[in-house]
This record gives C-alpha cells, structure tokens and sequence, in this order.
C-alpha cells in the first residue's frame, strides 16, 4: 500500500513538472529589459500573484524592422494606460483574496512582426521585465489592429495564452477553429459594413464610391461591404479604388483626381481607419472646386474624434458616421478614467505605475522637453492632458481587464482553494484552456456565448446584446448630430425605418454610362424570361473592378471559375524577393540554378572544343540534338529564377510557360534519340564505330519529329496563357496572412476568390494538371528506352537515357505528392512553389549528368581507346579466329586466314576487301582503322573444315574479355624490333 502512495504521488510530481510552465534562470540586472510600461506586483511568491500582459502600438512603425518611429500615436498611449488604470481598478473591485495582479505592457511599433517578437522573446526568457517571469503572465489585452491579432494567432495557440483584442475588428478573426485562444471586446466590421450599406438606402443612394485602406482591416471589411450591396437592387458600387497604409503624395493626388472625375456619384464610402479617413478629406479639402462635391460615410474608427474632421469644414458636412456605444456601466468607467489621464503628470507619477512613453508624449504633444531648464521646459502645472483624445475603443480595453480578472478568479476557485494560484492552474494545458472557459463563462454579457455540437465557442466575438451603435451627421459647425442608434441584435434593418436625412441635402446621385457602364447596364437590361425577372439569389458573388472596365457578372454559387479576381492595386514595397519575406528556401534554389547554369556552359565548351576539326563537327545531324538537349538543360535553370520574387504578373507567365516547354523540349529530344537508335538497330552489317547505319532517321525527320512532340506542350501553354492571363493577386493563406500568389487557382462562386482555405483546385494543383502531356512522354520515353537497352549504337546511349527516364519518375512522384498532400498546411502556397522549382532542378540535373557524363568519357577516350569491347561482341566478327601463315616470322607477305564465326557455325570463305589492289584488307574493331593483311585472306568454307574438324576458339584478348594496350594493330610487315605497325584511328563516339 505504501509503494502504491509512493508511486502515485512521485507520477503527479513528474506530470507537474512535465507540464508546468518553467520559472526562466537567473540573470544579471544588465540583462534585464526596462523599456516596457509596468503596474509591478506588490508580492513575489509564485502562488500569491499574476500578471496580464498588454500589446499596444505605441510608436507609429519606423523606416525598418529595427526602430520604432519617434512619432507616438495617441490611440496607443490613451489605451495603454487605461490598461494599467483598469488592472488596479478591477483588482480592488474584484479581489481575490491572497492574490495580487499586476500588469506589464509592450510596445510593438505598429508592425506585426514586433508583435511577434516581442510575445515570443518574453517567453523564451529573452526579454524580462524587471520581477515578471513568464510563468506568472496568464492572459494579454490586444493587439489594437487586425492584422497583429491574425499574426499572433497561432504564436499565442502554440503558447496556449488568452488574449483579448480591444480594437481588432476584422471578420476573419471570427472564426474560433483558426483562433482558438482569441477574444476581442470591440463589434467585429461585419456590422460597419451592414450599417454603412444600410445608410446609403436610407439616403437614396444610387450609386457610391468605395475607397478602403488596403491592408487587412480594410480588405476585409470591403469585402463584406460589397456582399452587402451587391444584395440590394439599388445601390450599385460604381468605382473602387484601394488606398496604400504609407500613400505617396502623387497617390493621394490620383486619388482625389478619380475623384473630382466621378464626383456625380456624391457618395463616397470610406473604409479605413481616422488617419487615413482625414488624409482624404485634407486632400478633397484642398480643392475647392469639389470640397463640398460629396458626402463621405465613414466607419466606427473614425467615430465621433474631432481629430477629423477639424478644419475641413465644408468637405466633411454633411457626412454620416457611426460610433460604437457601450452600456452605461462601462460608460462610468470612462468618466473615471477621463479625470484620471486628465490628472496625469508624466513627471511626477503617484499611483506606482512605470511608464516612459507617457513623457514622450507630453513632449510631442507641447513640443517641450523634461531634460532642460528655461525656454522650452515641460509645465505640467500649465498644461495638462485633455481628456478630448480619449480614444473610442478605451471602454473595450477596460472590458478586456475585467473580463481577465472575473476569469483568472473563476479559473482559481476551480482549480485551487480559491486563495492561491496552485501549479495545477499554472500548467501549460490549464494555463490555456480553462483560463479561457473561464473568460467566457463569467463574461455573458461580454462574449459570445454559442457553442457548436461539440461543445466549443463558434467565436470569440462580443455578444451582440452587448453592442450598439450611434449614428451621427457632421454639421457646418462640426459638430456631430445623432440621428439614429442601431443594435445589431435587432431583427430590423435601418431600411424598415422612416427616412431622418434630409432629402434635399441626401439626394440620389447621377453615374453617366461612359463612367459607371456596370451600373447601367444592370439597370437598364430588360427582363426578358421568368428566371430574369426573379430577386437576385442572395449567394451570387462579382468582380468589381476600377474604372467600369469590365462588365458585373453573377455566377451560381457552385460555379466554378479559373483565373477571375478583383483588381488589386501593389505597392513598390510588395514587390521584393521572397526572402525578405522569410521565404529561406530560395536562397538553395538560387544557388543551385547559378551552378547547374554554369554546368551546362562548361559541358558546351568542353563538347564544342573536343569536337574542333573532326568529322562529325561537320555533320549537323550527329550533333543538333545534343544542342537541343543541354539548351532545355539551360532553360529549365533559367527559369527557376522566376521563384526568386514575390509572384508578379511576369513571373507568373514566366513559370506557367517556362516549366512546361523546358520539360517538353528535354524528353522530347530523349525520344527522339530514342527513335534513331531503334530505326538503326536493323543494320547488321554494321561494324562498331562505323559513322552510321544505312537506316539511319534522317535529320529532316529527326526534326519534325521533335517539332511535334515539343509543339504539343507550347500549345498547350500558349493556350492557358490566352484563356486565363498571367497575373499576381493578393489572397488571404491558410494563416489568414494576405499573400501574394499567381491566379491560376480555382475557385467557387459560393466561397469566394479571396480565401486559399476554401479553393476548389490551389494553383499547384492546377500547374500539375498542366504538365499531364509531360509525364505522357516521360512514360514513353521509360518504355522506348527498356526497349532499346540492348542495342549498342551511339554506344548504348539507350541505357543512359533509360536512367534518365526512369529515374525521373519517382523524382515526379516526390514532388507532386508532397505539394498536393499539404495544400491545408498553414505555408501550403510554399511548399507548392518550392516543389515545382526543386523538382524541376532534380529533372534536369539527373538528365544533365546521366548523359553528358558518358559523353565526356568517350571525348576523353577519343582516338585512344577505341570503342568498349564489350560491343566487339555483338558485331559479325564475334568470336572469330585469326590463323597466321604457316611459317609466318619468316613469310611475312604469306597468306593469314580468318575464321569467322556465324550462329553456330564457319561458313563458306568470304574476300573482305576495301578494294584495294594490292591486296585484301579487313576492318577490325574501328571505323577508319585498316589492317594488312596478305592476298587470299577469307573465310573458310564448312566443306574444308568437315563435320569432325577442330575449330579454334578465339583467345580472351580478341573477346574483348582483356583490354587492348592499343586501339588497332597492323596485320602486315613487322619492324626490326619485332612490333606490330599502329594504323591511323578515326573514333566515331555517335550522335551527341
């Protein structure tokens, strides 16, 4: 019984330890990182306090990856320290007792990546805030912008780490299966985007003008937007037009120049956040000949912030805008937390809290400094922070806090005595997971509570119970006029009530047919069957474009479609390699290709120079296809340079063309070769190294054939070219990333263009399907090449090119199956390219060695070795039997017999002459070498040998089994010194 309790209690031991969360090791003090903004606990035992962490953009994001601007954003500094004014808010309100919490606050510069960073350092120890350890932060408050909280994603998963979102707005953070520990406090676009369709049928709107920020926020809620109006029958999206998160001033300019162009259509939709909604307006503003032209509808983040709209008056009168509400308990906190940052000296801080960006910007916002005295000095007594700039999203960073304390308290009532937070909470698995429960759980009115037939939160949403909106007009004096509140949980939309805009002011709007031809077109065609005249279906999607360039066509919703996307504007920074964007994998695929490229031009040299000034340099048909064959060698090199760049619209016809014509062009030459050796494998008469044989494929066939078969694939290619052009768009991966891929993918009407998760065929796929014609002449090429293994011309190139052949068969297997097995993979795009580029250098590379490496043998060998003896054997004179004369050292000029063996058996004598007068010669092992040999050399006749004759076998030197010292020997007069006399050696190596 004891060794029972002993072992249960040693197993629990070493569980804990397995999965608890380590404490870091020790460091010095100069190891310690201090620029982070602090609520220090006021305790230090592990089990008696905690910490929530805080990701703010603080600095507007610097030139590089390095530095932050010097620029703080008012959104980043205001919610940062109402994170740290709720911690100590909500601890006392809600205190559990023996634990204390304290906070500790990042700065992520606005990048994405500094998010990343900033997250994972902390948690290998890297980065350390004075007294926090990573085994005491439970939970985050942010990030405050979509595209860092859909980044993070996976980072916080793999960490298992709540974190809330205050600002992060995006409709494809909804989605709990891709974002299992994300929660946000802040109403997702998806109700922006409803609001703002809404309110251009309230206004009679006709036609309207979309602008939106061209990053992940305003992607997506675009997006949404469009899905919104594309189901009303009255509203029709006349231009849209994408505007860069860093516009240039000649953007900006274009901008307003589209603009002035299609100012008939009066309504302009912003979807993009305060910065860059004033951006436009100072643009329109600066042109008064169109300043008071439109009537602007802007988003929840621009909202009710002075910031702006002031000074451009008229270009903002008349705009409608929305801003979130929250309930009136949250709205009380704010009133506190208002007089709290108003009461704020950046200088002289009583409430324990640490946080140096606060004095930067006191600094920015005076242009004054701390560090001097006299002209210039910061005077907090004089100038105080006003609570004007208090940011629209603070109350969801006070509802994030709560609702992290409420959960961790739950979580260690549960798990612990409720007094303490035991290692049973602090593991990694509760750590995550039951924090998590228990955020939701207490937080009913906070979050969405529906659950799916699992059990599990469909999202991390806030409840719609819990959100509102109000809707507000801008007027001549810049005030903001409410004019109507929207609940999203209401089944009414603003169409089913009564028109409040004033419709001399909200009037329709006019689109001529030369600017707006997809509006009119719509609305001018005439039904003509019942299906026409039926309600548009609801599940139709389109493709809307700038400019009216192209025509607005709805599809069923399982349609597929191969190549249709929506125009996407690039910025110069998108167009980089994929390297900087930690794509690693090019830099072997660069690398590799720079040496196959020199391979090939060293193979050209060495061949071209061996073959200066012999016979078959002049024959053009024993060397066109070695030409051909290293020239699809070079191309297939060439073209994996394509992979090197984020996709664009030239490398992207470069590889969909490339791939498939440098494969065409190398089997096709392989079967080519393959179809001269087998028309030559008749000629039995004809002796090893002769130039060629009588049935020899002529050039001119030889050419036609390959003609044909490479003729194929570029048709093939030139064809998908015309049917789907080349172009490079930007899709959401399977991270929910945006990247950048080519668009010859398919998709489905129902899903959409924009999601690679959901993509009936991914672009490999596609590309594989393209080269079907390529693994046809591989497999026959493999055939052909089995066929002819045994036939010895061109030196038995057909086993060279079997090798070459066949072995690119498991290379294909490889490669397909591991891009096409991992298109739900989170890098699938990547994996997918680089299969084709490795495979492609695989092929090429196994063609260029298995058949130029023999080659350069024989080059080598040329006019030294003769022809392998081994071939000796399948020519006429195959174990044939050489008699010297009678008395032959002295009857030199004596007749020498050779007996030469046919199936079985001598036959009758057989003159070999090459007509020379003088006497009868025979050609022996190489064409080109003569041997002398006395007058009456023949075969002998089976009536001389006789039934019972003893025939001699050749000797092992003439079977080839033993190696000549030379090449040929002269069958005639000997030398004083007794040795054979050499005959002049013209090597044929055969077709190259």
């Amino acid at each position: 019984m004891q060794v029972w309790v002993i072992r249960t209690v040693l197993s629990a031991v070493l569980v804990s330890m397995c999965f608890a969360v380590e404490e870091c090791p020790a460091t010095v003090d100069d190891c310690l990182y201090q620029n982070v903004a602090m609520l220090k606990s006021a305790r230090n035992d592990p089990t008696d306090h905690y910490y929530i962490g805080g990701m703010f953009g603080v600095h507007e994001q610097g030139y590089d990856a390095y530095s932050c601007s010097n620029a703080i954003r008012t959104r980043g500094i205001v919610n940062l320290e109402a994170f740290l004014w709720s911690i100590k808010k909500f601890s006392s309100l809600n205190p559990t007792p023996g634990i204390d919490v304290g906070g500790v606050a990042f700065d992520s510069c606005s990048r994405k990546e500094q998010t990343i960073e900033n997250v994972m350092s902390f948690a290998h120890c890297n980065l350390r805030p004075m007294g926090v350890d990573r085994r005491h932060l439970l939970a985050y408050v942010g990030p405050d912008r979509s595209s860092e909280a859909l980044a993070i994603s996976s980072v916080m998963a793999d960490l298992n780490i709540t974190y809330i979102s205050h600002a992060a707005t995006s409709p494809e953070l909804s989605d709990s299966t891709k974002h299992p520990f994300f929660l946000r406090t802040a109403p997702s676009d998806i109700h922006d985007a409803v609001i703002m369709a809404n309110m251009l049928g309230v206004a009679g709107a006709e036609f309207a003008i979309l602008l939106y920020l061209d990053n992940d926020y305003g992607r997506a809620g675009s997006m949404k937007f469009q899905e919104e109006i594309n189901n009303k029958k009255d509203v029709c999206i006349g231009q849209s037009m994408a505007v860069t998160p860093s516009p240039s001033d000649a953007e900006i300019i274009q901008i307003v120049q589209n603009l002035q162009k299609y100012q008939e259509m009066r309504y302009v939709v912003l979807f993009m956040d305060a910065a860059h909604a004033r951006m436009i307006l100072e643009a329109v503003n600066s042109r008064p000949a169109i300043a008071s032209k439109f009537i602007f509808i802007g988003t929840s983040s621009w909202g009710r912030s002075p910031d702006v709209i002031r000074g451009l008056i008229p270009t903002a009168n008349n705009s409608i805008v929305m801003s979130h509400v929250v309930s009136n308990t949250y709205t009380q906190y704010v009133e506190e937390f208002k007089a709290h940052w108003a009461g704020l000296r950046p200088d002289a801080r009583t409430d324990g809290v640490v946080n140096p960006w606060l004095m930067e910007y006191f600094q920015q916002e005076y242009n004054c400094r701390f560090d001097i005295n006299g002209a210039g000095k910061c005077n907090t007594t004089v100038n105080r922070l006003s609570d004007d700039v208090i940011d629209v999203y603070v109350p969801y960073t006070i509802m994030a806090v709560e609702a992290i304390i409420k959960g961790v308290k739950a979580a260690a009532e549960e798990k612990c005595s409720g007094n303490n937070l035991c290692s049973d909470l602090l593991n990694l698995e509760n750590q995550g997971t039951v924090i998590y429960e228990k955020i939701k759980e207490t937080g009913m009115m906070v979050f969405n509570s529906t659950r799916d037939a699992d059990g599990k939160y469909v999202s991390g949403d806030v409840s719609l119970q819990n959100s509102a909106y109000n809707i507000y007009t801008v007027t001549k004096t810049g005030d903001f006029d409410l004019v109507y509140r929207y609940k999203p949980s209401e089944s009414t939309t603003l169409l089913d009530r009564v028109k409040f805009l004033d419709e001399n002011i909200y009037r329709k709007g006019q689109c001529s047919e030369t600017l707006c031809p997809v509006c009119k077109a719509e609305s001018t065609v005439a039904p003509t069957t019942p299906e026409v005249t039926t309600p548009r279906p609801a599940d139709t999607t389109t493709d809307p474009t700038l400019g009216g360039t192209r025509a607005m066509v709805y599809y069923p919703i399982r349609q597929e479609i191969t190549g249709a996307f929506a125009t996407q504007p690039r910025t110069e920074a998108e167009y980089m390699t994929r390297f900087e964007i930690g794509q690693k994998w090019i830099i072997p695929i660069g690398v590799l290709a720079g040496l196959g490229i020199f391979a090939v031009i060293v193979f050209e040299i060495y061949v071209m120079y061996k073959l200066l000034g012999t016979q078959q340099s002049h024959k053009w048909r024993t060397v066109w296809l070695g030409q051909l064959l290293l020239f699809g060698i070079f191309l297939s090199y060439l073209t994996l340079f394509a992979y090197l760049p984020i996709p664009t619209k030239a490398t992207c016809g470069i590889t969909r063309f490339g791939i498939g014509i440098s494969y065409a062009i190398m089997f096709s030459v392989l079967l080519v070769k393959l179809m001269v050796i087998l028309t030559s494998k008749s000629s039995e008469s004809l002796l090893p190294g002769d130039i060629e044989s009588p049935n020899y494929l002529k050039g001119i066939y030889q050419f036609l054939m390959f003609m044909f078969a490479v003729g194929v694939q570029v048709v093939i290619g030139i064809q998908w070219l015309i049917t789907v052009p080349p172009e490079a768009i930007q899709v959401f991966d399977n991270r929910g990333e945006p990247y950048w891929i080519c668009n010859h993918y398919t998709w489905a009407a129902g899903s959409g263009w924009e999601n690679m998760a959901s993509f009936v065929r991914t672009e490999f796929e596609n590309h594989v399907l393209s080269l079907i014609y390529i693994m046809v002449l591989i497999l026959i090429t493999t055939i052909l090449a089995l066929r002819a293994h045994g036939i010895i011309t061109n030196n038995r190139e057909s086993v060279f090119i079997g090798i070459s052949a066949g072995f690119s068969i498991p290379i294909w297997l490889a490669w397909t199956l591991v891009g096409g097995l991992n298109r739900d993979h989170m890098f699938a795009q990547e994996f997918g390219d680089a299969c084709i580029a490795f495979g492609l250098f695989l092929n090429a590379t196994l063609i260029l060695f298995a058949m130029f490496l023999p080659k350069v043998r024989q080059l080598v060998n040329m006019g030294v070795e003769g022809i392998y003896f081994e071939d000796d054997r399948e020519t006429v004179y195959n174990e044939s039997v050489i008699m010297p004369p009678p008395s032959y050292k002295s009857r030199p000029n004596s007749n020498s017999l050779i007996y030469v063996n046919t199936p079985g058996m001598y036959t009758d004598p057989q003159i070999i002459s090459n007509g020379d007068p003088g006497g009868n010669h025979i050609r022996y092992s190489q064409a080109g070498s003569v041997y002398s040999s006395p007058p009456g050399m023949y075969r002998k006749a089976e009536s001389t040998i006789g039934p019972s004759s003893k025939v001699l076998r050749v000797t092992g030197d003439l079977t080839g089994k033993h190696r000549r010292p030379q090449s040929d020997y002269g069958y005639g007069r000997r030398s004083e010194k007794g040795t054979l006399t050499r005959s002049r050696s013209h090597q044929n190596i055969g077709a190259l």
